[in-house]
């Protein structure tokens, strides 16, 4: 069994434990492919963002982890980068100082308070409902068409390697039901974000964290983008976004199979520093 994870948080932003406890237990579940993608520092106070300070160190940590155990699995440096329209340019900026391997372009933050504090839409039910109300006016719609606006602009002015969990608010629907993504303006808005993704070349994360932190029932992005994914034939990789070591291939099986069952032979998988197309199963990629 041989798997990839490029969506990996440590002890530097909201995840816990070293680098190189993430990486010995990646090797024991026959991880061969492993990056991590802190959330890049932001201008605001959050508990999640990685600080400023300690770039050097999350950088020189995968460094030596990459050295160390060079023989038994591929490390690679990322962050997950969040994106602003008043910032755009700042993941294309970062990944060429940094020299990073690939970034992961998300969208997390949806307009401000007033206050000028940025709206964070998969937080807590409490602060989501928060925000419906006092920025949005408790429209749902407008708030699903502006978090799909920032994708766009984000594809087509400061375009990521991969594409963070594209359908992310959805998570909202499980404390609540907010919207249906059986309605034709919802499929529209996901039609319309992916069909813009296949023009820009981004892979496409399908990301699993939904699954093993019962936050909906489907990855992100569900049966909807995976089949619009298919029929755009837009490259996908399998990403679980673990923020615990004990989470970095948490339900890639039941994943693959479904992927498999969609109609996916491939997976992009970074190989000697470069991104492959490689076949796989429920068992793992053919590497």
């Amino acid at each position: 069994m041989t798997w990839t994870n490029y969506h990996n948080h440590c002890k530097y932003c909201d995840g816990v434990d070293e680098i190189e406890t993430h990486v010995l237990h990646a090797i024991k579940e026959g991880v061969i492919s492993l990056g991590f993608s802190s959330h890049s520092p932001v201008s605001f106070e959050n508990q999640w963002s990685m600080k400023v300070e300690d770039m050097f160190n999350y950088l020189q940590d995968i460094q030596a982890a990459k050295e160390k155990y060079s023989e038994q699995i591929e490390i690679y440096k990322s962050l997950e980068i969040d994106f602003f329209p008043d910032q755009s340019g700042l993941i294309k900026k970062c990944t060429e100082d940094l020299n990073l391997d690939y970034s992961i372009g998300s969208v997390h933050f949806v307009d401000a308070f007033d206050d000028g504090s940025p709206w964070e839409i998969d937080g807590p039910l409490m602060t989501f409902e928060k925000g419906l109300e006092e920025v949005f006016n408790n429209n749902i719609r407008a708030v699903l068409e502006r978090y799909f606006d920032y994708t766009i602009e984000m594809l087509e002015n400061d375009c990521p390697t991969i594409l963070g969990h594209v359908d992310k608010i959805k998570m909202q629907n499980h404390n609540k039901f907010f919207f249906s993504e059986q309605e034709s303006w919802y499929q529209d808005l996901m039609k319309q974000t992916l069909e813009i993704a296949a023009k820009t070349g981004v892979i496409v994360e399908v990301n699993t964290r939904s699954l093993y932190k019962k936050r909906a029932s489907e990855t992100y992005p569900g049966e909807l983008g995976l089949r619009l994914l298919k029929e755009f034939e837009i490259p996908i990789c399998l990403n679980s976004d673990a923020h615990h070591p004990k989470e970095i291939i948490g339900d890639y099986k039941n994943t693959a199979l479904l992927l498999r069952q969609v109609g996916f032979k491939e997976l992009k998988v970074l190989k000697n520093n470069s991104w492959q197309a490689m076949s796989f199963d429920e068992n793992g990629i053919h590497w």
